[in-house]
């Protein structure tokens, strides 16, 4: 089987504890080999004061493999909370626990400089605000870390989204991770972090090709010291569908054998990609991430659609739409009105369909469906102009013939006969193994009281459908009218053995029957 590379592993650390820590760090130091030519390592603490301790001894883990593999690098991501802070205890923080964790990378951060290039270890820290921090704190900190070449990053939840309405403080870090938790605990944060990774990893899969988005997420564990398993990925980990303990006689093989065999039977990587999606919706993002999101929500909708889950499809379109850019509306719109006309909702598949004609004024398949709402709703007259503008954009026949049979089925709705018959004889031509057409054209012609016409066109319609009873009453009808009982009577017996039920035809049975 072959091993993945490791794009992310994500740590959540607990209390201080030797044992438990020097067991944490023989499993990563097993698992770096696995990881990928950049890898990054995220540690996640509840604090800068307890996380510090042991993020310089694992640091200790990962230097010792940098320093082995000439070809390797990691980004380290140390996670933690900050609490509000005195400018002097800021400058406390910075000079106590930063620059002490920055010195343990002198050699890379030398060697990086002598050869011109980025430091083969880059450490990352990830700052998590406290709701009652203050901005010019947050801004201080951010400043201090950037000018060590600490590049910070900031995690923002419910409760500190605020803060990303502060242009300063947000153009300090070096980027921000939106998370949809609330109660701030280290699970709530990895989870977050995750999501944010399947994310833009499910948009990069939509721009190469959207077959791609059905595949696993890129290769990555989270390990919990606070429950000593190893997962597979952030689904697993909500699932608590562990790999192994950390804590027992752990195989690295074993481990890696075992994630293999967990990805391979994942069929349900498209759901957790869309609902990931569905709840970054939510939140209050920039403009750039909401696009994106955006426009993920639209195709979603569009795989539930071309699986006629019309339903799920309205859903998601309505939510592309609130993210969605104004200029790129039309075909978010175009899509949703096809799924309300789907589900019976043809006043808002027009609404939706007039939004869009902008864009698709000059498609014929858009005056179709236009078409289709308008004769669903009883409003002939406009379903037959927008029908008439789709025949005149010469559509492929099979589609022409569907909007001559939609044209003649107005007409005859509005009791115009005589103009019906003109597009259904034409779709007639067209596809002479559509039942619909004889039957209607059937009709038109028992209207217009010309019965032989009609008896030969519904004659033709139950030699295409021979289970159609509507069609045999119909013919039952045509012969009596043209006086000939014994046919008709023939005709309504032949309808209601395939529709008992047919009460028009028992009580034609009936009145002819009594004539005889």
């Amino acid at each position: 089987m072959i091993k993945p590379a490791f794009q992310k592993i994500y740590v959540i650390l607990g209390k201080q504890d030797k044992e438990q820590l020097e067991g944490l760090c023989h499993i990563l130091s097993d698992l770096f080999p696995y990881a990928n030519f950049t890898s990054n390592l995220y540690l996640v603490t509840e604090n800068l004061p307890q996380g510090m301790p042991q993020v310089e001894r694992i640091q200790k883990e990962v230097c010792g493999f940098i320093r082995s593999n000439l070809f390797a690098r990691l980004y380290v991501h140390f996670v933690h909370g900050v609490s509000p802070a005195t400018p002097k205890e800021i400058e406390f923080f910075y000079q106590y626990f930063y620059q002490g964790w920055k010195r343990g990378v002198h050699d890379f951060d030398r060697e990086a400089y002598m050869h011109q290039e980025v430091p083969r270890l880059m450490l990352l820290p990830v700052i998590v605000p406290d709701a009652k921090i203050e901005a010019s704190s947050l801004r201080l900190l951010l400043n201090m870390l950037k000018d060590a070449f600490l590049l910070p990053s900031l995690y923002l939840d419910w409760s500190t989204f605020f803060l990303a309405s502060d242009d300063a403080v947000i153009a300090k870090a070096e980027k921000v991770y939106y998370g949809n938790g609330k109660d701030r605990g280290q699970a709530e944060i990895v989870c977050g972090l995750c999501h944010e990774d399947v994310l833009h990893d499910t948009s990069a899969k939509l721009e190469s090709d959207s077959i791609f988005m059905t595949h696993p997420c890129p290769a990555a564990l989270i390990i919990s010291a606070l429950d000593g398993m190893v997962y597979p990925c952030v689904n697993a980990f909500l699932k608590k569908e562990s790999l192994a303990n950390i804590h027992d006689e752990l195989d690295i093989d074993t481990l890696m054998d075992r994630y293999g065999q967990y990805m391979n039977s994942q069929k349900g990587c498209l759901s957790c990609r869309e609902q990931v999606a569905v709840t970054f919706a939510d939140l209050p993002l920039p403009k750039g991430a909401r696009h994106e999101v955006g426009d993920l929500l639209y195709n979603f909708g569009v795989l539930h659609q071309e699986a006629e889950n019309h339903v799920q499809a309205v859903e998601l379109y309505e939510k592309s739409l609130k993210l969605s850019y104004t200029e790129e509306m039309g075909p978010v719109l175009f899509r949703l009105g096809l799924s309300y006309t789907r589900t019976g909702r043809y006043d808002q598949a027009l609404e939706a369909f007039r939004t869009a004609e902008l864009t698709y004024h000059d498609q014929y398949y858009f005056h179709f469906y236009m078409g289709v709402c308008c004769f669903e709703i009883g409003d002939y007259g406009v379903a037959i102009e927008r029908f008439s503008k789709a025949v005149e954009m010469d559509p492929p026949d099979e589609d022409l013939a569907r909007i001559l049979i939609y044209m003649g089925t107005c007409y005859n709705n509005l009791g115009e006969y005589q103009q019906a018959q003109v597009p259904l004889e034409r779709a007639k031509e067209m596809a002479p193994s559509v039942k619909e057409i004889f039957s209607s054209l059937g009709f038109s012609y028992f209207q217009l009281r010309d019965y032989d016409k009609a008896i030969e066109n519904l004659g033709r319609a139950v030699e295409i459908d021979p289970d159609s009873a509507i069609d045999y009453a119909s013919l039952g009808a045509s012969y009596r009218e043209k006086g000939d009982t014994i046919k008709a009577m023939a005709m309504y017996e032949k309808a209601l053995t395939l529709d008992p039920g047919m009460a028009s035809a028992r009580e034609n049975l009936e009145r002819l029957s009594g004539k005889t």
